[in-house]
């Protein structure tokens, strides 16, 4: 599984490279420990990066440099930024789910 996750990463930085560079600010929604948000902080160190999940899942994670953990609900309110990364999310939801998600 890990290795699924770093060839994927690598893949997606490299493809969207120039929407990454255009950017000042990310939310991954759902990114659990930040395996995806910290490889692209590595890649754009000018890119301000927010992981979202759950507070279980970000309480005993540590920020660093540009790359934040904030507790929270996705169906409540996701912090503000130039683009949101649903990386793996809206599958595990129904149709009305992920309008939710969306709006």
């Amino acid at each position: 599984m890990a290795s699924d996750a770093r060839l994927v990463n690598s893949i997606l930085i490299d493809k969207c490279k120039k929407v990454f560079e255009r950017l000042n600010s990310l939310v991954d929604v759902g990114g659990g420990t930040g395996t995806l948000t910290k490889a692209i902080v590595d890649a754009f160190p000018h890119l301000e990066c927010i992981v979202l999940d759950l507070p279980h899942v970000v309480a005993n994670l540590q920020d660093s440099g540009n790359l934040k953990y904030v507790a929270g609900d996705m169906f409540k309110e996701v912090p503000a930024s130039d683009a949101i990364l649903l990386k793996w999310i809206l599958h595990d939801w129904n149709d009305d789910e992920c309008l939710k998600i969306l709006k």
